[in-house]
């Protein structure tokens, strides 16, 4: 059996994906990760085989934080929006709509390329993120199934309609009828990986497969001083692995002056950055330290708590974790994530903006308060409860026996 995973994006896009990919390899299907050539070095550290789909492409760099804090909106983003359009007002709408435009132009860029590809290596069942729109084409060009993977806590579905409710974005259905195909849904289908406490019931229908979080942070190798006990809580700072691939002086900045805020707390303070990202952070409080390249599943489990801008990857990996999270978002779906952690009550949020006293004492308070840890333990044992990675193979095999039986190919079975 053969299974397509399709991403459009690296890195963050494409961690969610690798715990699954890895759990078909490991029940004998055979796995390719289609990915832009920007992608290959992340794909090739998971020890995955790599497509290549689109042109060679610098990532794009993020613009001022004014610009990109609330998108253009007049109207803060009232939480819930990524599950209930409904709450957005029509400039919201728009703005939304303009951004999965740029998605569409990217599927453009890749389509023919995955396309041709599936035609030749046959895929039973495509899986891809839920803003690959090149995914459901090629799925569709070659009459196989298709899944959504949510990459985040708060998945933003239904992208490819106007105002996520309407008729087919502009270009969406041009990108099948390139192929004379009929065009189908990106996200009906959805790998769901938030737990319970943190999910909202979306205004349209959306068939979940519930299956666990396993954190895959890109490899990395765990430094002597995780193993050592400290005295002291242990705090992580990070501004994660987007905004550090894409703006590094941006990064490193904010992380600096939240470090900055915390001086004299009374904490181990580590300060979390990419492999090689560490000649940034300079001028760091007494006794701070630097961990370049440590995979958070690794150093997260050592910590009290985690500073953090919202990202979806850390977010989740600290839930698996169990430690609360302060988050400062710094854009509409990382506030979003924020609200679904503070509405699970295993964190709090604060606005970017908040002058670092603010910032200091909503740290104290995540530390001392109990209810915190005893929420984030809560949310791990539902995350722990939902099925793995290995169960969900299952599911996958299920959904492309039909299509295997009607082209006359043996259908294998998995074993528990």
């Amino acid at each position: 059996m053969r299974i397509l995973f399709a991403t459009w994006a690296a890195p963050g896009h494409l961690f969610p994906m690798v715990p699954l990919a890895w759990a078909c390899r490991a029940a004998g299907m055979d796995v390719r990760v289609a990915a832009p050539p920007s992608c290959h070095p992340a794909v090739a550290a998971t020890g995955l085989p790599a497509v290549a789909m689109g042109p060679v492409a610098a990532p794009p760099r993020k613009g001022p934080v004014r610009n990109v804090r609330n998108w253009g909106s007049e109207r803060p983003w009232p939480d819930g929006w990524t599950a209930r359009p409904e709450l957005l007002d029509d400039w919201q709408s728009t703005i939304l709509d303009y951004t999965a435009g740029k998605q569409v132009a990217a599927a453009d860029t890749m389509t023919d390329d995955l396309v041709a590809f599936a035609r030749s290596w046959r895929p039973d069942l495509v899986v891809c993120d839920t803003l690959c729109f090149a995914g459901p084409v090629a799925a569709a060009a070659v009459g196989v199934p298709h899944v959504a993977i949510g990459w985040e806590v708060a998945t933003l579905l239904h992208p490819e309609r106007v105002g996520r409710r309407g008729d087919w974005l502009p270009g969406y259905a041009e990108l099948f009828e390139r192929f004379a195909v009929p065009p189908r849904a990106c996200s009906d289908h959805v790998i769901e990986m938030s737990p319970p406490a943190m999910r909202l019931a979306e205004t349209h229908p959306v068939r979940r497969t519930p299956m666990r979080y396993v954190p895959y942070n890109g490899a990395g190798t765990a430094p002597d001083w995780l193993a050592q006990r400290t005295r002291r809580p242990r705090v992580c700072v990070t501004s994660g692995v987007a905004l550090d691939r894409y703006d590094a002086d941006t990064a490193a900045r904010a992380t600096r002056e939240l470090a900055g805020a915390f001086a004299g707390l009374g904490v181990d303070l580590v300060i979390a950055t990419g492999a090689g990202r560490g000649a940034g952070f300079t001028d760091l409080p007494p006794g701070a330290r630097v961990a370049q390249g440590v995979p958070f599943h690794l150093l997260l489990p050592t910590c009290a708590a985690v500073v953090h801008h919202g990202g979806a990857g850390t977010a989740m990996t600290a839930v698996t974790c169990g430690v609360p999270q302060l988050i400062l978002p710094q854009s509409p779906p990382y506030a979003e994530i924020g609200h679904r952690v503070a509405r699970a009550g295993c964190g709090t949020v604060l606005d970017p903006g908040s002058a670092p006293g603010d910032v200091r004492t909503a740290l104290a308070e995540l530390l001392g308060d109990e209810q915190y840890s005893r929420a984030a333990a809560a949310v791990r044992e539902e995350m722990s409860a939902m099925p793995a990675p290995a169960e969900v193979v299952r599911e996958l095999a299920a959904m492309a026996r039909p299509h295997r039986s009607q082209e006359g190919l043996p259908c294998p079975t998995t074993t528990p």
